[in-house]
């Protein structure tokens, strides 16, 4: 589980930085959809060190605050660029 949360967090960190290097818009779109994707992978992974007791419930409230923001800001760019 440590395996896959470190695999998606380096993901969308990495997508975004990519996507902000692309000049054209559909190719940043296309990065920050896979990078919003990767996102709400940790979402379920963070639910589920949760329910075993690994992360305590501030913590876990703290990150899934920080991912609902990621995803958000996130989904600003895509829509901007649809139209």
């Amino acid at each position: 589980m440590t395996d896959q949360l470190n695999r998606a967090s380096l993901s969308f960190s990495a997508n975004i930085a990519e996507g902000n290097g692309r000049r054209h818009a559909k190719d940043r779109t296309h990065f920050f959809l896979i990078a919003r994707g990767s996102a709400l992978e940790c979402v379920p992974l963070l639910e589920l060190a949760k329910w075993k007791g690994l992360l305590e419930d501030a913590f876990h409230a703290d990150l899934k605050s920080r991912l609902d923001e990621i995803g958000a800001m996130l989904s600003g760019p895509m829509k901007n660029k649809a139209g």
